[in-house]
């Protein structure tokens, strides 16, 4: 399942769901100013335990790349792995990320925006509400 696949709805299913292991916070951060935040995460060479539990019990976990983000096996301690390794299951590169947040219509960046710094709850539901919205098909992966 990796990016040389054709851009069917199960990968831009998966590469939703990628978007959303992040936290709520980077997830409005990444729409309200993706070329900033982009470059501040993949800065950090972050990674996580998989939040979704189809990919948890598969033994994937979410990697910060210098070139984006990937849910992929163990083993990449050194974040060498390039973007068409087999051991991904799914991947976006920070453009793609990019251009997906400057698709989006302007009312979701404005909610992105404005629930960027509120609570925990407000947060959450914004970043539902835009990840609805990529898998409605608004803000094209590409």
């Amino acid at each position: 399942m990796g990016t040389g696949d054709a851009m069917t709805k199960h990968l831009i299913n998966s590469q939703r769901l990628l978007l959303g292991e992040l936290d709520s916070f980077l997830i409005l951060a990444l729409v309200d100013a993706p070329e900033y935040w982009c470059k501040h995460i993949r800065d950090m060479q972050g990674c996580g335990t998989a939040r979704n539990e189809e990919w948890r019990a598969a033994g994937v976990y979410r990697q910060t790349y210098s070139w984006g983000l990937a849910m992929t096996t163990s083993g990449d301690y050194m974040h060498q792995r390039k973007r068409d390794d087999r051991a991904h299951t799914v991947t976006l590169t920070w453009a793609e990320i990019t251009r997906w947040a400057e698709a989006l219509p302007a009312e979701l960046r404005t909610l992105a925006r404005k629930n960027r710094k509120s609570d925990t709850c407000d947060r959450i539901l914004a970043a539902e509400q835009i990840l609805a919205a990529a898998e409605a098909g608004q803000g094209a992966l590409w």
